[in-house]
């Protein structure tokens, strides 16, 4: 009986270490070209925003349940984020966007990351209306093999800020 219970014992630790080594770790991310590949996302995507692409950026950039907070106006899900950009652009026909990003760090699953970076938005181009400056977050998310935003905020300093920031003259 001892030696059919020792032998069960010595099956189970046998078996045990066979499906151990079946297991297949999962592949080192290479996070260098993860970086890369959102910093070429960003940067399609601004080409799309500077060619006032509503339905291209909600199509191509924003995931369908993505969230957009810009200066306290929320944006709930890619078809209420497009038909506010819609809106944007039929009331500032010579609006212009541009951002740069200062950094984009992945997470080692490989599969989110997060931007950040400066932005300036001129609502009539170069006419009389002052542009805003500003910085952002976007939040990325790794969904079938392409990085789309799961979320982006960014905000201008307010006037009281940026007041007492200025240097006196």
């Amino acid at each position: 009986m001892r030696t059919r219970n020792a032998f069960l014992m010595l099956l189970a630790a046998v078996a045990l270490m066979a499906g151990c080594a079946k297991q297949e770790t999962a592949p080192a991310v290479d996070l260098a070209a993860e970086e890369k590949a959102v910093w070429d996302a960003s940067a399609a995507w601004l080409k799309l925003a500077q060619a006032r692409d509503a339905a291209g950026i909600t199509s191509t950039v924003y995931l369908p349940d993505a969230v957009t907070v810009f200066d306290g106006v929320v944006r709930n899900g890619a078809a209420e984020i497009q038909a506010g950009m819609e809106k944007e652009f039929a009331e500032m026909p010579a609006a212009t966007i541009v951002w740069t990003t200062t950094a984009v760090k992945v997470a080692s699953s490989g599969d989110m990351a997060w931007e950040t970076g400066a932005f300036t938005f001129d609502p009539d181009g170069e006419g009389e209306t002052a542009a805003n400056s500003g910085n952002f977050v976007t939040v990325w998310s790794k969904v079938d093999g392409t990085w789309r935003v799961a979320a982006d905020s960014g905000s201008t300093p307010r006037k009281e800020a940026a007041a007492e920031a200025a240097p006196a003259a």
